[in-house]
This record gives structure tokens, sequence and C-alpha cells, in this order.
């Protein structure tokens, strides 16, 4: 398992500005080395969104005595005394960011007197994308466009770029350019634009960025946003030149085709201005999605432009690194793993997320974010802007809160994925401080998971399979208008949930809901996506269902003749598959429970129909519902995680169970081990039984693992 560091360094007490991370420091490598990281994500090199001088600054610049003195150093010589220690360092391109500052300039011309944050108000200048396209205070880094591109920039239309900023923006029907509003800090002057990706300008410049990154030692590239332009959409975009043109030569692939919509039927496509379109009807653009005229066809061709020009930008870091005796791993922000970055996970080699809304007791969400990550490593990180991170931190600055942030790291570690340790992390554009923990704490946790490194694992040994189909899914999670709402069941911050799962009156995304049912019910399963054949190559085999008793279909409506197939094939063979609501055809001896229209009423009848059938293949139960448990299969035999939520805000600490029983079936083991976070020893029985074992825990802590040795 990985161990990352969500590494972004920001000050305690201060605006997390972007792009520009702070200065490193031998202080941040002691600080690596006890936290015992192997990568670091969100963590050097960021601020090539401002200019390509000033990110050769953050790589190579002259590092001020002052700061020698306290053992800081440029970006090049962090990276390197990480590789030193075998920990890899992700360069971080942010891709939607386009960035102008408000500064103060030297009589010279020769050096910032202020930037971003000025001593006094008043008259500016600017500095940022704009000024570098046009040379202006070239000065102060000594480079000038031309020494990074000598044969100049030249967009779609054939015309010399002098505005880097104006000319590759995301830009609403209107024109105006959209913001990257979540990050510019309130109250300040400096604008940040949205980018577009489908502009070729902008795919060369990011090219540049990714150039300077390896040639500055990184072992890895992340490409923050990597859904670009699609992140445009809620705030209105992206109808800029370059889409517009794009989407006219999708509509036309579709005339060819036969399925160009309708409404289109005389249309010249040559000519055809998809924003201009919606601002002619006074479509109320992004609200209710469904009802966006050519939204589906829209959405559908930026779903092919991501995946193409996600994959451009990989192949060209991969083949720069190459170029220079080097293997170049790449990811990206896959964000809240939603479905239009399942066609681009072949090209990673690490998943990255950045989970929508951070909440305890996600166990369903962890599980899906294993499944799609198969056997790669995932990272998660944290997001401000959902769920417990402002409460959390402020908790923790007042020293409180100690055990819930020992359940925030370890609970993806227990359910297949790994939480990235917040080290000066993100807090967003309103909140003046940074997430730093409890170093102890931390180094406890982090200890724990490194020295028990084999008791984790990509295969959980569960015998339940729910199967995710991409192309059943991807529309619907598109226009499902999930909220950010969360809801409080007044016991603290331990019990918040996600508001639209639960709400009668929600979206319907049966996979979700079905998902969560399990959770809830301890259910051990696992999550697999099936591909849609065109965005991504459909490679689902029997060999894929080997091993599980229990195969759930929820309301897959659209699959594939070979998934069909192999379904097929599956039962033939005496596996149970269980189909909820829709799906493309019968499938003899399958079980079958209707999506009842009411959600609760839904739910309630899938888990009543697969209760029993469960009952007879079930592998592992504890007596205490409010637990959280997860196997994991090991090389020696099964572990079994068991995370204790009895938190008590009175107290502020995980009272311990006094007894726990857990039942197993069909695993027998020779030897028992019970490895507690902390270290403290605890009492335990095990009774071998004529199915598996009863084994009997006593005054369980926060974190218990049961290694059954076989």
């Amino acid at each position: 398992m990985k161990r990352g560091i969500y590494f972004d360094g920001w000050y305690k007490n201060n605006h997390c500005y972007h792009p520009s991370l702070p200065m490193r420091s031998m202080q941040m490598i002691e600080d690596l080395e006890r936290y015992k990281a192997d990568i670091l994500v969100w963590s050097a090199l960021g601020g090539g969104s401002i200019s390509l001088p000033y990110l050769e600054h953050e790589a190579y610049g002259d590092v001020d005595p002052r700061l020698r003195f306290y053992g800081y150093m440029n970006d090049s010589e962090f990276i390197a005394e990480c590789n030193k220690r075998g920990i890899k360092v992700f360069g971080i391109v942010f891709e939607v960011q386009g960035w102008e500052f408000p500064t103060l300039i030297s009589d010279d011309g020769r050096a910032f007197l202020g930037l971003n944050v000025l001593r006094q108000a008043g008259e500016h200048d600017w500095y940022g994308l704009r000024e570098f396209t046009q040379d202006k205070y070239y000065q102060i880094f000594g480079k000038k466009l031309h020494d990074y591109f000598p044969e100049g920039l030249y967009n779609s239309d054939g015309q010399e770029v002098t505005d880097i900023w104006e000319e590759c923006c995301a830009r609403d029907y209107n024109g105006v350019p959209c913001h990257s509003a979540w990050v510019e800090v309130k109250g300040h002057e400096h604008i940040a634009y949205q980018m577009c990706r489908n502009n070729p300008v902008w795919r060369q410049y990011l090219k540049k960025i990714m150039e300077i990154q390896i040639d500055a030692g990184v072992a890895g590239i992340q490409l923050d946003e990597c859904e670009l332009p699609m992140t445009s959409i809620r705030y209105g975009g992206c109808f800029c030149k370059d889409c517009m043109k794009q989407f006219n030569e999708y509509l036309k692939q579709l005339k060819v085709q036969g399925q160009l919509p309708p409404e289109l039927s005389g249309v010249n496509l040559d000519e055809f201005n998809y924003g201009q379109y919606l601002k002619e009807r006074n479509v109320s653009y992004p609200h209710d999605l469904n009802g966006v005229p050519l939204f589906k066809e829209y959405w559908e061709f930026q779903m092919h432009a991501i995946k193409k020009y996600f994959h451009e930008l990989v192949e060209h870091a991969k083949a720069y690194g190459r170029s220079k005796g080097r293997d170049i791993q790449v990811s990206g922000n896959f964000f809240n793993l939603m479905p239009q970055y399942y066609p681009m996970e072949p090209d990673v080699d690490v998943i990255i997320t950045e989970m929508k809304q951070t909440l305890f007791k996600q166990p369903y969400w962890y599980r899906y974010a294993a499944g799609f990550a198969g056997e790669k490593p995932i990272v998660v990180a944290e997001n401000p802007y959902g769920g417990i991170v402002p409460e959390l931190v402020e908790m923790l600055n007042d020293g409180k809160a100690y055990d819930l942030y020992r359940i925030f790291l370890i609970e993806a570690a227990a359910y297949g994925c790994n939480m990235a340790v917040p080290y000066g992390a993100w807090m967003g554009n309103t909140i003046k401080d940074a997430f730093w923990p409890p170093r102890n704490v931390t180094e406890e946790v982090q200890s724990f998971l490194a020295d028990n490194d084999r008791l984790y694992s990509k295969r959980s040994g569960a015998n339940v399979l729910v199967l995710y189909s991409f192309p059943s899914y991807y529309w619907r999670e598109a226009v499902a208008g999930y909220s950010d709402s969360i809801l409080d069941n007044k016991e603290g911050i331990l019990s918040y949930s996600v508001a639209d799962i639960d709400d009668p009156n929600g979206p319907r995304l049966p996979f979700w809901e079905i998902i969560k049912s399990l959770s809830d019910h301890q259910v051990q399963y696992d999550v697999k996506f099936m591909a849609d054949g065109k965005l991504r190559i459909d490679d689902f085999a029997l060999n894929d269902l080997i091993g599980y008793d229990i195969i759930v279909l929820p309301d897959c409506y659209a699959l594939t003749q070979n998934q069909m197939d192999v379904l097929e094939r599956y039962v033939k063979e005496n596996g149970k598959l269980l189909i909820f609501g829709r799906a493309p055809k019968d499938i003899d001896a399958a079980i079958y429970c209707p999506d009842d229209q009411s959600k609760a009423v839904a739910v309630a009848k899938f888990y009543e129909t697969f209760k029993p059938i469960y009952d007879g293949v079930w592998r592992i139960k504890a007596d205490d519902p409010n637990v959280g448990i997860q196997m994991h299969r090991t090389d020696s035999g099964t572990a079994v995680h068991i995370i204790n939520y009895n938190y008590s805000k009175e107290n502020d600490r995980v009272a311990d169970i006094e007894r726990l029983k857990l039942t197993v079936r069909n695993i027998i083991g020779k030897n028992v081990t019970v490895h507690v976070l902390g270290g403290r020893p605890i009492e335990y029985n095990v009774d071998n039984t004529d199915i598996g074992m009863d084994i009997e825990l006593y005054n369980v802590p926060l974190y218990t693992i049961v290694e059954i040795s076989q």
C-alpha cells in the first residue's frame, strides 16, 4: 500500500495561495522520513500557470542566505533529497489555472517589490501569463517567450498568440472567461481564469511545464483537473472557439453514422456554434442539464476530447522522460472518481483522488475507489469544500479530536485505499489556515501502516462482487445533480453522511444505493467496472468472476454482448447472479429484484432478496453493527480489519468495546495474531468450529487487525 503525503506545505494561519507552493526545507525531509512517506502528491513545481520563468525559478532559483540558514532549498534540491530516500515526488501541473497577480516592480524592472500580497494599497502592475507572452518584465528572470518557443505560438486559426491568458481560457456562451473561483482567495485582487485543454496552444504550454519538471528531477507528473475543460461546465463553459470547432467535427461524425440529432437536420455544421444556439433559445445553462438541448451530445464529445488530450500529454511526458534516460510515472487528479475518468485510467500509473465529500463512515466509497483502481495503487486526498475537514481542523487546532484524526487516516487503509497525510494541506479559498495535523499522532499511524504493510492487500477475499456498468451510469451521474449537502444526525462529526443517497426525493443512482446498503450491513464485497467497448476496451472475462459466489448487477441496462455472454456462462456454471432493476435481456436462472419507484422501498426489497442468498455463503460477521470490518487476503492467509466508531464527544475519545465476537466461516487458520494501533496488547479467545472460527476480542480499541495465518 502506498503511503502518500498531501504535500502542499502551505503556512499555518495563512491563506492557501495557488499555484506557487511554499519553499521546501530539510525539516520537511525529516518529517517525511518520520511519516514513512513513499509518494508526494500536489507537491512541487506548481508555478507554471504563472509563467515558465517563474516555474524555472522554483526549480533552480537562488535561495537567500537567511533561508539557507534554516535548511530551505529550491525545488530541484528538495526533489533530489527525496529521490535519495526513495520518495517519489510528483510535479503538480495546475492545468486549469491561468493566473494574473498584482505586483510592484522595481524601477529598473529587475525585481519584484511585491507579488500577490502587497504591502500597500494603490496602483500596481500585473504579472502572469499575459506579461510572459508579451515579454513584459522579462529582466526579472532573464528569459523571454521565444527562449521556450523559438518559433512562437500559433493558434488553431494560424494566428500568432500574443496573450496566452486570453487565448486559452474557457468561456461561457457570452464569451466571458470562466474563473477558477475555488482557488481565487476571497478578498484578494488576483485573477485565475480556467484554461481549456482543447486549445492546442495550451497543450503546447503544458508540455513545456512537464519538461521543466522532469528536468528538475521529478519521479512523476500529476495533471490536476485532468478532465479539463469539463471542469468549466458548472461555471457556464466551455464555448471557446476550439471547443466549438471540435464539437462541430464530432457532430459531422454523428451525421456520417446516421446519429445526428433531428433538430440539427439541415444545419450547416461548418458554421454551427453551439453556444450561440443555446443563447438564442434563452437556455439557462448549466442548470437542469437533462433539459439542455444537445447537451448529451456535447457531454459525449467532451468525454472523447478529455481522453484524447489527456493521453497526448501522458505520452509526451513519458517520451520526454525516456529521452532523459528515465521512466516517468503519470497520474491525474481524478477528483471523486466520476465515470468520465474511467476511460483515462489505463494511461496512469497511480490513481490520485480528491474525494468530493470527505466524511467518516464511507466504506462504500472506498470500496468503489478500490474497484476503480484495480491493481494500481490509489492515494486519496481530502477536500476542504465537502464534509468534515474544516470542523476537524478546528478541533485539532484546539488540541482535540486526535482519535477522530486517527480514524480519518485509518479508514481508507482498512477499506483498501490510502488516505494521504495532510501536510499543510489545502483549506480552500476562504479559510485562513492550512491542515497541519499533530505530528506525534501522524507518526503513530504511519508507522503502524508501514510496520504492518503485509496485512494490506489489493485482494479482499470477498465472495460478493458488485458490477459497475460505465455505459449504464456515465450519463446518469453527469446529470444526477447530486448536491454537496451533508446530513447531520445531531450526533457530532462522526455521524455526518451524504444526504442525497438516502434522500427519498433525491436522484436515483441504484449502484450507489446498493453498495451503501451492503456496507451498512457489513457485507464483504468488491466492485468491478465494465467498459463500453468504445471509450474504453471491453476486456470483461469469466476469469474476473472466479472466486465470487454472488454477482450483483444493479440496474445495468447497457451491457456489451461480450458482457452478457460472460454473465450467462457464470450462471450456467452455478454462479448466483442477482439482477436489480434493468438488464439488456433476461438470463435464465438469474435472480431478479424489481427496482421500485420509491428509493427506500427499492433498497429494502433489494436487501430482502440478497440476504437469503448471502446467508448461505457469508465469510465473516461481527456481533456489533457499529464497527467497520473489512477483509484483506494476504500471502499467508486473511487479515480482518476492525474500526471501532465508539467515539464520545464528551470524552473526546473512542471508548473500548468490552467484548466483540467475530464469526469466521470457511476460513480456518493455524494461528491467530492480533495487532492493535498503539501497541497495547488485548485479550482474545479463538474457538475452531466445523465451519470456521469464533474469535472473541476484549477491550477492543480504535483499530485492530486480526491476522489469520493459514
